[in-house]
């Protein structure tokens, strides 16, 4: 397919790169804002460069290529640059850049952006990160993201080390996804929390959503 051989075709142009200028377009492949003092300040953290001018060498011969163009913000040639540099990049590689993004944004400015971070540099099941989400969640509602809070609650059943409080995001995170019109993830999300153990009042709850809201819902889809 077209897409696969445009991928395969930026893959080629970015593993010619140094290895810094490879991994700067990692980091930025990571930040979907485009956020330029930010990229500079995970680059210093991940080592991608002790001085700036390295920094700099490692922004130009990116630039040089063609790949990404680095102004007022951050712009990848094409949306293919960033999902073909991201996906071949090895799961550590992509947590560390996370996690390098995550302790660089301001935890109290960009909450939201910063827990999503660490909850990508996420090994295993944290209950801390998890609540993080949850809160950013929240925040979401309260805006009226209905979409940004589903996929918030999603991660933070994903992450939740306790099977009873990751039955109760899996409920809320389907019921967001079902006010957001995503009707085959809430159903994949009430299967997933049927699996683990339900109590009588959460036996309801997804009895309601699932006579309520889906069938209807996935006829018409």
């Amino acid at each position: 397919p077209l897409v696969h051989r445009l991928e395969q075709a930026f893959l080629r142009q970015a593993e010619s790169l140094p290895r810094q200028s490879r991994h700067l377009l990692l980091t930025a492949a990571a930040e979907p804002v485009g956020d330029v003092p930010l990229l500079w300040r995970a680059a210093e953290r991940l080592g991608i460069a002790t001085e700036a001018a390295t920094a700099a060498e490692a922004a130009t011969a990116a630039e040089a290529a063609g790949l990404i163009e680095l102004h007022d913000g951050v712009r990848f040639r094409h949306p293919l640059v960033r999902s073909a540099v991201y996906r071949s990049a090895t799961p550590a590689d992509r947590r560390a850049v996370h996690r390098a993004l995550a302790e660089v944004t301001d935890a109290e400015t960009d909450r939201d952006r910063r827990a999503w971070h660490r909850a990508c540099a996420a090994v295993g099941p944290d209950e801390a990160v998890a609540a993080d989400l949850e809160r950013s969640a929240d925040r979401a509602l309260s805006h009226g993201g209905l979409a940004a809070a589903a996929a918030f609650l999603d991660q933070a059943a994903a992450l939740t080390p306790d099977p009873a409080r990751r039955v109760q995001r899996l409920l809320q995170g389907a019921q967001a996804k079902v006010h957001a019109g995503a009707f085959h993830d809430a159903l994949a999300l009430l299967a997933t929390a049927e699996a683990g153990p339900l109590g009588e009042a959460e036996r309801a709850r997804v009895e309601l959503l699932r006579a309520k809201y889906l069938p209807q819902r996935m006829t018409q889809a």
